[in-house]
């Protein structure tokens, strides 16, 4: 099977500077099976050549100014290239456009979240040819696949929740690597330091101020604790916006409490979860996934989080991390971190039973459950076509 894949454009795959899609299509497709031919289309950037090959995966770089010009010449590889199946990435208004140039392609939205399918993205009347034009959807959670068969009609034949994957070995090799010491005295953490750690983007849905205020409690009774916040206001950003002033506001009564990282590249984070004793996802949104969790799992830390969208589907409560609704962190945060410091035969249990659970996430599975869609809709293809006309003539 030949699959071409569409990055959305405005990062690199594999990612330089972050972006979660991007990350998600680099290691999914190194675990599509070795007889399937995997091409993918994304932007150019100084980090890469414009076209390279690993193994099955071509991958073909276009520059990004914008989606139009980027789409157009991805179109205009596809009819060289011919694929069986094309997979859109988080982006469903391409189908549009893809569908008018290739209607016998089976064409598939893969939805990262809910952000592209909705209005402030794409009009309610386009999702709706969207819908009917795509061969099917993909979700990482069964909440966004429920959310979207809700909001947008999909009937649930074309809707496909896939869970995301993880690969432990990294997290898991970060564990006795020479430079997490390094990595703390750079921080300004002293090995007595209890360590509660956050990784991702400073935006308000994914409750950093909750955290900090959840915190402050915490310092009250453990004089040990410590909180460092890993992430920029996005991808590769480090700009300060009125939120992270906020943040920075709320953390200034606790002094060197609290220690705010800039964005750390994906490459690096195996290493700095090892900095935390402890992972927290206030996340106050509804969440697609939250891979921050998964990968806190892989490192083998307990993971403190939310109810919210579908991180329920990966955390379980009591087992690998504990799931309290933001309004109650306040006064749930403490109590936690009081039970976790003294019991710590409990805090060792619950980072063994995250790192089983991360292990049932695995890149192969997702790998293997876009594959199942994509064959079952090829010979769905090949079913309805019509028999190719036979010579009649009289050989001989």
């Amino acid at each position: 099977m030949k699959i071409a894949i569409i990055s959305p454009g405005p990062f690199s795959v594999p990612p330089v500077k972050g972006s979660s899609v991007e990350h998600d299509i680099d290691e999914v497709t190194k675990m599509i099976d070795p007889e399937h031919q995997v091409t993918i289309y994304t932007r150019t950037c100084a980090t890469y050549p414009k076209s390279a090959v690993e193994e099955n995966r071509q991958f073909i770089r276009f520059p990004y100014n914008g989606p139009k010009p980027y789409l157009r010449r991805i179109i205009s590889h596809i009819r060289k290239r011919k694929p069986d199946v094309i997979m859109v990435e988080n982006r469903p208004i391409y189908v549009l456009t893809l569908k008018r140039h290739f209607p016998k392609i089976p064409v598939f939205v893969n939805m990262h979240s809910h952000v592209y399918g909705s209005p402030g993205m794409i009009s309610k009347d386009k999702m709706k040819k969207v819908v009917r034009k795509a061969s099917g959807f993909f979700t990482n959670s069964e909440f966004l696949r429920r959310h979207f068969m809700k909001t947008c009609k999909i009937p649930a034949h074309k809707i496909h929740a896939v869970h995301l994957g993880v690969d432990v070995s990294p997290y898991q090799v970060a564990k006795i690597h020479y430079s997490i010491r390094k990595i703390r005295k750079e921080i300004g953490l002293k090995p007595e330091d209890r360590v509660l750690f956050y990784a991702g983007r400073l935006m308000r849905a994914k409750g950093v101020h909750v955290l900090l205020k959840a915190f402050r409690e915490v310092c009250e009774q453990d004089p040990l604790a410590r909180l460092v916040i890993v992430g920029g206001t996005g991808y590769g950003s480090n700009r300060l916006n009125p939120y992270v002033r906020e943040l920075k506001q709320l953390a200034k009564p606790l002094g060197d409490k609290v220690k705010f990282v800039n964005f750390v590249p994906s490459a690096q984070m195996p290493l700095y979860y090892q900095v935390g004793d402890i992972v927290a996802t206030p996340s106050v949104w509804k969440e697609a996934f939250c891979r921050v969790n998964l990968e806190a799992m892989a490192s083998g830390k307990p993971v403190i989080t939310t109810p919210r969208g579908g991180i329920g589907e990966v955390v379980t409560h009591q087992g690998s991390g504990f799931l309290i609704p933001p309004k109650d962190w306040k006064t749930e945060l403490p109590a936690l971190w009081k039970l976790l410091w003294s019991a710590p035969a409990i805090r060792t249990e619950m980072g063994k039973n995250a790192l089983m659970r991360a292990k049932q996430f695995s890149w192969y599975a997702t790998a293997q459950g876009y594959l199942e869609v994509f064959e079952t809709a090829l010979k769905k293809r090949k079913a309805a076509s019509p028999p190719p006309e036979q010579d009649l003539r009289k050989t001989g």
